[in-house]
């Protein structure tokens, strides 16, 4: 391009360079190959993890992992094994909804099997599950 001349003698010159150079910069974006695929489904090349700004996130592929990468460090996002079995479904109740009488020590202590084996137990298994596959910390 010219250098200082701001309207050069041969604008036609200058027109036929710049075309010149846009063609040629489409012809490098046609060869480069893309960074992701989506037709079925998104695809990532593994990278180097990279180092990312104030207000960025950077998400790619590592050692077959996907990770996002902030300014405060890199987390990995690891593949969710979800728990084959389903945690247990509370049954109903085996103690008396009423009672006719005053409460027993019998009427304590089943309410009190029922609350573990309906309630607790199953509430844990929720817990235990979700802290395997990564959902919050383990208890």
């Amino acid at each position: 391009m010219p250098g200082l001349d701001r309207y050069p003698d041969d604008l036609f010159a200058v027109i036929r360079e710049l075309t010149a150079r846009v063609e040629q910069l489409e012809a490098q974006l046609r060869q480069r190959a893309p960074l992701t695929t989506a037709s079925q489904g998104w695809k990532m090349t593994d990278m180097a993890i990279p180092s990312v700004g104030p207000g960025e996130i950077q998400i790619g592929s590592n050692g077959g992992e996907l990770f996002v990468a902030t300014e405060s460090g890199t987390k990995r996002l690891n593949q969710l094994n979800v728990p084959v079995a389903t945690p247990p479904y509370p049954a109903s109740f085996t103690s008396p909804a009423t009672i006719g009488s005053a409460p027993t020590a019998q009427n304590y202590n089943d309410l009190r099997a029922d609350v573990v084996n309906q309630l607790f137990t199953p509430l844990r298994d929720v817990i235990n599950k979700g802290a395997s596959i990564g959902l919050w910390p383990a208890p």
